[in-house]
């Protein structure tokens, strides 16, 4: 297979039907301003299956961006012919200036929208490295009504799905965090001796076990949020006042797909609504809902479809995590109705009006700052609200309880605590450690660390924890707070250290009210042993 070193932009004419409205040169200049040196191929005939091959042979480039119909992503798999002109399909991202081109905006508007639209998937594939094998997934086209047999026979070839995976080297492993397994719908995360695995038989790509995963250990080849973050960061681009107020409508894929099939752009009336698209809502986490705004997003559309839904969710789902961002941004002084959730079903009478009250407030002040550095591992959510927060509301404090909590306040009843220290060894983000010296031990609780998780509630044999999902915005970047301290017992005959005397004690009352022995207690395993050898020796010589 022939190297091409460099990688590029195809637009189409579309014989006129896009050319003649939007000129092509403006947007060929626009984007090479932004990337020098970026090649930006215009032709014709992109979906016909001939004419990709050869301009990829005549300029030596590979696409990484397409500007065309949407026609285009079901003959992609033409491209793979000839062989050394081969596209990996995955590795190409498609933008439908046909519709863009039939919506009726007036000519700014279509000229600054399709700029977008074009550079946030050319900053999105800059992202993206490939797909592994265990990302792919095999499954057969499913027939709707009647079809020609061509179709039939273009059924019978199988086709590939990418779905999440996990990365072992960033896994903590099932028996300490099994959030993925828990937040699956389709019970597709498999945790046995071997780790944490993916059934790609029963997944359904939908990505929530990767935006839940706190070790970012879960990835999705194609979506993962590294390439959601630049994406949006291209459709927010800073440059001028491009269809200013500007907002971003996060739609899934059968979402999209569903309006594809209809002959008007559902984002006809609000051209400053850019879509950001994902495999389905339960990848979106409240990190990349607040990471709009951070990136200067004026609104925030959250959009699903119950009957396109791949696993039968409406929006109804998602409010928990929308009224947690509302009431944070509330407390930065930002107004909460910039953010909405709605039935893609009624996406013309719902969209309209939050552009239009979006519209009617005054710019908010992260339109003017510079985004937030998101951290290359470990949660990103607590860095990214403490950084909001300097920006919007350095002295604030308050606390955050509405909606879907991601975090937790943690409280002991220390008469009941015996220090055995199995919560700690079950959190899965290590805002628990348990701590111990020669004389002392203490339990430590990391507020930011926290997702609320309850996992140690439920793993705690004496069921002295409570936890409140809560977020406390003056914690975020507190030490850890010691939620116990105890004292360690020493052994009475070397005063080696045995346990918590938490642990001794409670064994003590146990052992006394059975009419047990409890002398031992606080001997170390090297005396006790020590002392039984001697006994067996004075036995034998006896």
């Amino acid at each position: 297979m022939t190297a091409f070193s460099e990688k590029g932009v195809f637009l189409c004419e579309c014989h006129g039907k896009v050319s003649t409205v939007l000129p092509m040169d403006e947007v060929c200049r626009f984007l090479q301003h932004r990337h020098p040196g970026l090649p930006v191929i215009v032709a014709d005939d992109l979906c016909q299956p001939g004419v990709p091959p050869g301009l990829i042979q005549r300029h030596g480039i590979k696409p990484v961006v397409l500007g065309a119909c949407s026609q285009l992503s079901s003959k992609l798999r033409f491209w793979e012919e000839p062989e050394e002109a081969a596209v990996d399909p995955f590795s190409v991202r498609i933008v439908d200036l046909l519709r863009e081109t039939t919506s009726g905006w007036g000519a700014a508007d279509l000229v600054d929208r399709v700029k977008l639209l074009l550079w946030a998937q050319v900053t999105r594939q800059a992202k993206f490295n490939n797909v592994p094998e265990q990302a792919l997934k095999v499954h057969f086209t499913r027939p709707l009504g009647e079809i020609s047999r061509r179709q039939f026979f273009e059924m019978l070839l199988p086709r590939y799905r990418v779905i999440p995976y996990v990365q072992p080297e960033k896994c903590v492993g099932g028996q300490r965090c099994h959030l993925c397994r828990e937040i699956c719908a389709s019970s597709a995360v498999v945790i046995d001796d071997n780790g944490v695995l993916i059934d790609k038989l029963r997944c359904q790509g939908c990505g929530a076990c990767a935006a839940i995963c706190p070790h970012q250990a879960i990835s999705h080849p194609t979506f993962s949020l590294a390439q959601l973050d630049v994406e949006m960061e291209g459709l927010l681009l800073s440059d001028g006042d491009m269809l200013e107020p500007r907002g971003v409508a996060i739609t899934c894929q059968s979402c999209l797909a569903s309006f594809g099939k209809a002959e008007i752009n559902p984002f006809g009336s609000v051209p400053n609504m850019l879509p950001l698209e994902v495999p389905c809502l339960a990848m979106v986490p409240p990190w990349l809902m607040l990471r709009a705004f951070d990136l200067g997003a004026q609104g925030l559309a959250i959009i699903s479809n119950k009957e396109m839904c791949q696993l039968g969710l409406d929006c109804d789902q998602w409010q928990g995590k929308v009224r947690f961002v509302q009431e944070l941004l509330e407390q930065w002084g930002v107004e909460p109705e910039r953010i909405k959730a709605f039935d893609g079903s009624r996406l013309e009478p719902e969209l309209a009006p939050l552009a239009q009250q979006v519209a009617q407030l005054p710019p908010t002040l992260l339109r003017s700052c510079q985004p937030t550095t998101v951290p290359d591992s470990g949660p990103l959510l607590p860095s990214l609200i403490a950084g909001m927060t300097q920006k919007l509301a350095p002295a604030s404090g308050g606390a955050i309880s509405a909606g879907s909590v991601p975090f937790g306040r943690l409280e002991l009843d220390g008469s009941q605590c015996t220090a055995c220290g199995l919560c700690a060894l079950h959190c899965p983000t290590e805002a628990l450690h348990f701590l111990s010296t020669g004389d002392s031990c203490q339990l430590l609780f990391e507020h930011q660390s926290c997702v609320g998780c309850g996992q140690c509630v439920k793993i705690c044999p004496e069921s002295c924890l409570h936890l409140e999902n809560i977020l406390e915005l003056d914690r975020l970047n507190s030490p850890a707070e010691a939620i116990f301290e105890g004292e360690i017992a020493r052994c009475k005959e070397c005063g080696a250290p045995v346990a918590p005397r938490a642990v001794i004690d409670k064994l003590r009352s146990k052992l006394d009210a059975a009419g047990a022995q409890t002398s031992q207690l606080e001997i170390c395993p090297a005396c006790r042993t020590k002392a039984m050898s001697g006994m067996a020796a004075s036995r034998m010589r006896a």
